[in-house]
Parts: structure tokens; C-alpha cells; sequence
């Protein structure tokens, strides 16, 4: 038996500005924690670094 997996709403990239690297990649369960990122980042918390949704597409 296998499980499925956990599907996230949003799959997003934390790259920094000056060299375009990828940091981190964060997904959100539910809308509620991406919200509270957003506020978050809105508040600068996050200097140097911008972050962009990534693009889920089909699985090959």
C-alpha cells in the first residue's frame, strides 16, 4: 500500500537578489501560514532576498 502525498497550495523559491541563488524552497500546507509569510516579508524581514512561486507543471 502506498500513501499519498501531501499536497501544498503554494510552492514557493527564496532567492537572494544580488546573486539570483536559490536559498530555500518553502511550501505552505495551508493558506493561513502564507498569509502570515507574506505579512512578514511585507515587514522586511527577509533584507536581500525576494522570492517568486514555482511553477509545479507535470510530473514527468
Amino acid at each position: 500500500m502506498s500513501r499519498a502525498g501531501t499536497k501544498y497550495r503554494e510552492v514557493i523559491e527564496l532567492f537572494d537578489e544580488k546573486t539570483g541563488d536559490v536559498v530555500r524552497v518553502i511550501r505552505f500546507r495551508n493558506s493561513i501560514t502564507f498569509d502570515e509569510f507574506l505579512k512578514d516579508f511585507k515587514a522586511m524581514r527577509y533584507p536581500g532576498y525576494g522570492w517568486r512561486y514555482i511553477d509545479k507543471g507535470k510530473k514527468r
